[in-house]
């Protein structure tokens, strides 16, 4: 493949997850919420810790004229995060709308692969130039099959893990299970993403 796909398939790994920068923004004002919330049992404290780091956060990658798509949709996650939990006084809705998001990109991608049309190959061909070129080629079809159903298995697994711990209002246990299948498990499915594709794009070479 020429040199602005395979281009193509490293920005993955970087659109993806907004780098390692992107991963600690994205973690940190969960793990706030989560701390303060254990040792205080103070919502509003909690609340406002989580929204002012957020806060901060974004501030610092205005400051530094970076990349704001990673920080500045979490940011307005947080917010709608936030403002629920405040609005119900239930501490379990901090992480709700997480739940929702995984449900809509679980059920999208599942769709997708249904219908024979997977939407990993979709991204992954916009960041190329060549949105739609690789249904052209079987194996490549069949790699971004394979991808999408593996997508497909982390937002169903977090699902099936987190939705019980939200019932119970488990606060503790679920915000520690929503940042280790948050990042890390994210990180090691784009980095599989990446291995698959780069297989099967090296064989029609």
């Amino acid at each position: 493949m020429s040199n602005p796909e395979n281009m193509g398939e490293k920005e993955l790994l970087n659109k993806a997850i907004g780098g390692w920068r992107g991963l600690i923004d994205s973690a940190l004002p969960s793990m706030l919420f989560i701390i303060i919330f254990v040792f205080q049992s103070n919502l509003n404290n909690a609340l406002t810790a989580a929204l002012i780091l957020g806060g901060v956060l974004l501030v610092i990658r205005i400051w530094e004229r970076k990349s704001l798509a990673q920080v500045l949709s979490g940011f307005v996650g947080l917010s709608i995060s936030v403002l629920i939990t405040w609005r119900t006084n239930n501490a379990s809705n901090f992480f709700l709308t997480g739940i929702i998001a995984n449900a809509v990109y679980g059920s999208a991608l599942l769709v997708s692969v249904l219908i024979r049309k997977p939407l990993i190959g979709y991204l992954v061909g916009s960041l190329v130039g060549d949105t739609s070129g690789w249904l052209k080629h079987p194996l490549l079809v069949r790699a971004y099959t394979t991808v999408t159903w593996i997508w497909v298995g982390v937002f169903s697994l977090r699902l099936l893990v987190q939705v019980p711990l939200y019932l119970k209002d488990n606060i503790a246990l679920l915000g520690s299970v929503k940042i280790f299948m948050g990042w890390p498990l994210y990180l090691f499915s784009v980095w599989l993403t990446y291995q698959i594709v780069k297989t099967a794009r090296a064989k029609i070479i």
